[in-house]
């Protein structure tokens, strides 16, 4: 078994191949060393636009977790790339790196996407207990991710070193079927929250159009409340296009790891094989969906990037939005209470 092992070709630690498809793992191996080159470029960029935050807009609960998330993603695409330019020069690092990190992204992004769709949750269909919640929590909220990532990082990486070998392949199998738990738990929660989100999204614009609110409410509510509906779309994108990119090699995973009696080994091992990178499309996809798709983020780039002079533009907030006496007085059918992200 050991033999047949040796002289077969090892990929991620987990995927077992003939050595004839030597140049697919090679080409896959090379797809995703660009891949986090370039998930590395942009998770820096937008790290480093929350952080600088020049426009003055990003102090909030969905910035602090699109940080979390890019941090994550800029970690371990370091170590991918350096483990790429090491693979072509002196061979691999070790070869269940990418299990090992994998796992610990998926595991990381478990925690933020659960978060960042509980927040939106929280700020649209209750938004009055929720302000008076979210501000508690963002003074911790750093502190927390920040013991989530240690807790995570440990639990997944000390006992690989730690067990005996004769145990680790049970370790490895063990882990990634919990990350298909996971995964498949995410997907339950985020169907579940979404479809009650988008409820009261329309059932929200429905009181609107009946009741002729939208005249009457002020213009700094009207924009909280557009500017709610874009980052809600937007985390929906998220999360969708991560489920999608990591579900179908999850259930792979599921039959190569539970049902050896499933059909040809070797097509499902190919089949996972090529399904590895799409879970890197999530490092690359997630910056630049935040980066390009909302003005708020948009703006804060070109200004963290241009190194120009703040624009003198402040956004809506309670202090600056200029609206007349008049207008801040709740009427009669308007909705008084808008909560911002």
């Amino acid at each position: 078994m050991e033999q047949s092992r040796n002289a077969s070709l090892l990929v991620f630690g987990f995927i077992v191949l003939p050595q004839k498809y030597e140049v697919e793992r090679d080409v896959v191996m090379t797809l995703i060393g660009a891949m986090s080159l370039i998930s590395v470029i942009f998770n820096a960029i937008l790290l480093l636009v929350i952080i600088k935050d020049p426009l003055k807009q990003l102090r909030n609960i969905t910035a602090i977790l699109l940080a979390f998330n890019s941090a994550a993603n800029l970690s371990f695409s370091l170590v991918l790339l350096v483990d790429s330019v090491f693979f072509w020069t002196h061979g691999n690092l070790f070869p269940e790196l990418v299990v090992y990190l994998n796992s610990c992204a998926v595991s990381l992004y478990f925690i933020g996407n659960l978060l960042h769709t509980l927040n939106i949750y929280g700020t649209i269909v209750i938004p009055v207990r929720y302000a008076y919640l979210s501000s508690k929590f963002r003074k911790i909220l750093v502190q927390f991710l920040g013991l989530i990532f240690i807790i995570i990082i440990c639990v997944i990486m000390i006992p690989v070193y730690t067990l005996p070998k004769n145990k680790v392949s049970a370790y490895v199998e063990g882990m990634l079927t919990f990350v298909c738990v996971q995964l498949a738990l995410l997907t339950v929660i985020f169907v579940c929250l979404y479809a009650r989100i988008f409820q009261e999204l329309y059932a929200r614009k429905q009181r609107l159009s009946v009741s002729f609110n939208i005249e009457r409410s002020t213009p700094c509510g009207m924009k909280i409340m557009k500017k709610n509906y874009e980052v809600a779309k937007t985390l929906f994108i998220h999360v969708l296009i991560f489920l999608l990119a990591t579900v179908p090699v999850a259930i792979i995973l599921m039959i190569v790891l539970h049902c050896t009696s499933c059909g040809d080994p070797i097509k499902f091992q190919l089949a996972l094989l090529f399904t590895m990178p799409c879970v890197y499309t999530t490092f690359v996809f997630h910056p630049i969906l935040w980066l390009f798709r909302l003005n708020s983020y948009k703006q804060a780039m070109k200004q963290t990037l241009s190194f120009s002079r703040r624009s003198k533009l402040k956004p809506c907030n309670n202090n600056n939005c200029s609206i007349k006496p008049e207008e801040n007085k709740p009427r009669s059918g308007t909705v008084s209470t808008v909560t911002s992200f």
